[in-house]
């Protein structure tokens, strides 16, 4: 009750915002009711995004999810009989004990569940070091998880939806707004227990404890918990690595205007060697789908 009382105060603010374009929520699957649905639906420019990451019980308690597959069934059908939508969900593709048709399984039965997904983020699973070794029996090799990952991506491609980064898929209309935002390094507000913003070259992460978070701000102070500082070095790497994950790629007039320096004169020497991984023409500078499963590495040739 307390939390959506906080967020009734705080979309009463919002709401008086015309020039704000979209509102991302991001709910916990057991979080999601009734009451939490009908205050987020009032919003104006709502956009809700949450993980499923996979209706597989047994991997999501590998991974320490403490999430059942009936909660996330009875979340789907709640946002699918309410007023929202736009709407995003997140899979995890390659996750312990997965294999090569699960994440094509999760989503064609989230959208049995919930029609009206517009927008998809489908990630590969990061691990440390130390999480590789513990579940190594349970995970796929790494070339079985780009199998895994195409069949997920041809499946979400297969309802409409189309890739326009390289984790992220959208009804065209539906991309994030929020996403493009930081891509272009603009400024933008993280509320919320655990959410980032970027302000004037300062980058800020709250509080992740909810009861702290609540304390904090009702006492009318900001619940940062650090602050880094992006120096135009720092920018500049994130803005190339940023942009060339999406489909467009860099927009050279763009780069020119934030850095006051040519793009393709900067990095020309490693392009040519590496033309084939790069489409070029005269606005942008993208990657080739065929080599988006290895698009991390082909942008690190740019930054070293």
């Amino acid at each position: 009750a307390k939390i959506i009382y906080f967020f009734e105060r705080l979309f009463n603010v919002i709401n008086n915002k015309d020039k704000i374009k979209e509102i991302t929520i991001e709910f916990n699957i057991n979080d999601i009711n009734e009451d939490s649905l009908k205050v987020i639906s009032q919003i104006k420019n709502i956009r809700l995004s949450i993980g499923i990451q996979t209706f597989n019980e047994d991997s999501l308690k590998i991974i320490n999810r403490q999430t059942k597959k009936e909660d996330i069934i009875k979340a789907l059908k709640l946002i699918n009989e309410s007023e929202l939508k736009n709407i995003s969900v997140d899979f995890i593709c390659g996750l312990p004990l997965n294999d090569k048709d699960q994440s094509k399984k999760d989503i064609i039965f989230a959208f049995d569940l919930l029609p009206k997904i517009k927008h998809i983020s489908l990630y590969y699973l990061e691990l440390n070091d130390f999480l590789k070794n513990k579940w190594k029996k349970f995970l796929p090799s790494e070339e079985d998880s780009v199998n895994y990952y195409n069949i997920a991506a041809e499946t979400i491609e297969n309802f409409g939806l189309k890739r326009y980064e390289i984790s992220n898929y959208a009804v065209s209309g539906y991309e994030s707004i929020h996403n493009s935002g930081y891509w272009n390094l603009k400024d933008y507000l993280g509320i919320g227990a655990g959410a980032f913003g970027c302000y004037k070259n300062s980058r800020y992460e709250n509080t992740k404890n909810i009861k702290e978070y609540l304390e904090i701000v009702s006492e009318n102070k900001f619940p940062t918990k650090n602050i880094e500082y992006l120096d135009e070095e720092k920018r500049k790497r994130e803005f190339i690595f940023l942009s060339l994950r999406t489909a467009k790629g860099i927009n050279f007039s763009f780069y020119k205007k934030l850095f006051k320096e040519d793009f393709i004169d900067k990095h020309s020497k490693i392009i040519n060697k590496h033309i084939e991984y790069f489409i070029i023409s005269k606005e942008y500078l993208s990657i080739k789908k065929i080599y988006f499963d290895y698009a991390d590495e082909i942008i690190l040739l740019l930054l070293r």
